[in-house]
């Protein structure tokens, strides 16, 4: 058998443009004078999706729960029970938290 050695010519390559994102010049003087008042509304713009994300999981977990809740059965288990003790305490742990966060 024989081996054969591929050479790869480096000035084939040169003349490829860079990947997206690294890019020689990739700041600009007029990117830099639009970016305070962009990323403050942009700031603004996560602050307030963030608040609904957080407002909105406790009902995002409900529908697991009344799965849970089914799938644990009818009869009194402790596995039954820690389910029910788990639904039934987490409402309370929201209300006190709610100053915390």
């Amino acid at each position: 058998m024989s081996s054969t050695v591929t050479v790869i010519e480096p000035s084939r390559w040169k003349n490829l443009p860079p990947p997206p994102g690294f890019g020689v010049s990739s700041t600009s003087s007029k990117a830099t004078s639009k970016a305070p008042a962009s990323t403050t509304a942009s700031y603004e713009t996560l602050k307030s999706k963030r608040a609904w994300d957080f407002a909105i999981s406790p009902a995002k977990s409900l529908p697991m729960q009344g799965f849970m809740l089914y799938m644990s059965g009818g009869g009194v288990q402790i596995f039954s029970m820690g389910i029910v003790f788990m639904l039934l305490s987490s409402p309370f742990k929201n209300l006190a938290g709610i100053n915390t966060g």
